[in-house]
């Protein structure tokens, strides 16, 4: 790193206002310093009446980051148990059935908001006295724009809705499709023992029980009156 800083200074010093005529000062001074150095500068001052530094551009130079070897000026193994290996048991483990928890960092403002309160303010003076069942929740419909014509990809005279009466909804069979659940943890920590889900099934009368269909709201997450001025 300390070779590649040397190198951009002296590229730099050429392309500002350096004086070439300097060249027999700058080698004279290779006494004092080490053989990259003194070589480094012998290759920038000399022979150079033909360097064009007015071209000379930033973007064209290639940095090459060198990796350096960390020395820390002790041997590890003098202070890890014998026969010691920091990768051993890595496939042993079992990440499902590691739980992980968000800590919840804590915020710092780095200012007082007492000074920008009322006096004896309390955010939650007044909580429990709310009726939650006399507030009505309003689902505010909120307009999409997409930012462009659809009439022009799509076809002339197209109507979203040209033909929906026409559905015979009877004859369209439903197939719920059965979702793999990954909970992340195992079920047999947190059940008795000898549990088993299936244990009385056959025990059921269902010719007594009596199936209730349950209408569920489907939100379909667009303004379908957007769709209909189409």
């Amino acid at each position: 790193m300390y070779k590649l800083a040397l190198l951009f200074s002296m590229l730099l010093t050429l392309n500002a206002t350096a004086n070439t005529d300097k060249t027999s000062d700058t080698l004279s001074e290779c006494k004092t310093k080490n053989f990259e150095e003194c070589s480094l500068s012998k290759i920038l001052f000399t022979n150079n009446e033909n360097l064009d530094t007015g071209n000379l551009e930033v973007g064209a130079i290639k940095v090459v980051e060198i990796e350096e070897e960390v020395n820390i000026h002790f041997n590890t193994k003098n202070y890890l148990p014998e026969g010691f290996n920091a990768l051993k048991g890595k496939d042993d483990l079992d990440f499902s059935a590691i739980a992980i928890i968000e800590i919840e960092e804590v915020v710092e403002l780095n200012f007082d908001t007492k000074q920008f309160l009322p006096k004896n303010f309390n955010a939650l003076k007044g909580k429990g006295d709310l009726d939650w069942n006399t507030i009505d929740l309003v689902e505010m419909e909120e307009e999409v724009h997409i930012n462009f014509d659809t009439k022009k990809y799509l076809p002339k005279g197209f109507n979203a809705l040209k033909g929906k009466d026409n559905v015979d909804w009877n004859t369209i069979e439903l197939v719920e499709i059965e979702e793999d659940i990954a909970i992340n943890f195992n079920t047999k920590s947190y059940l008795p023992k000898g549990f088993n889900v299936l244990k009385g099934k056959d025990d059921l009368d269902w010719s007594k029980i009596v199936l209730v269909d349950i209408e569920e709201d489907v939100e379909l997450n667009f303004n379908k009156k957007s769709v209909c001025s189409l």
